[in-house]
C-alpha cells in the first residue's frame, strides 16, 4: 500500500465516488442502520460523519448522483478494513453488487 499519512494528523486516507441509483436515499438507509451503533453527525440529507472510533472516521457528501466518499483512520490495515466495511453495506443497501468503488489515497 502507498504511503498516504497526512502528517498532520498521522493518519491514512482514502476517498471514493460511487453512483448509486439513488444517493440520497443510500445515504439516509446506512446512517438509520448504523445509527444505535455511532453518534452520527448529519446535515440533512445530503452529508453526514461516522466516527468508527477514536481515530477512524467516515464522511460522506451527496452531490447530484454522486455519493462522495472519505475515510480517514491512523492505521493502513484499518483503512482497508473500514473500505470494505462501506462498500459490503452500501452494496447491500443498493442491492447492486457490481456498484463500483474506485478508492484514492490521498496524499
Amino acid at each position: 500500500m502507498t504511503d498516504t499519512r497526512n502528517a498532520l494528523f498521522a493518519s491514512w486516507r482514502s476517498h471514493a465516488d460511487v453512483q448509486p441509483a439513488d444517493a440520497t436515499r443510500l445515504l439516509r438507509t446506512l446512517c438509520n442502520h448504523w445509527r444505535h451503533r455511532f453518534t452520527i453527525e448529519r446535515d440533512g440529507d445530503s452529508a453526514a460523519r461516522i466516527p468508527f472510533g477514536e481515530d477512524e472516521r467516515a464522511s460522506f457528501a451527496v452531490t447530484g448522483d454522486v455519493l462522495a466518499i472519505d475515510v480517514e483512520t491512523a492505521d493502513a490495515e484499518r483503512l482497508a478494513a473500514l473500505r470494505g466495511v462501506i462498500e459490503n453495506h452500501l452494496r447491500r443497501f443498493e442491492r447492486d453488487e457490481s456498484l463500483a468503488f474506485d478508492w484514492r489515497d490521498a496524499a
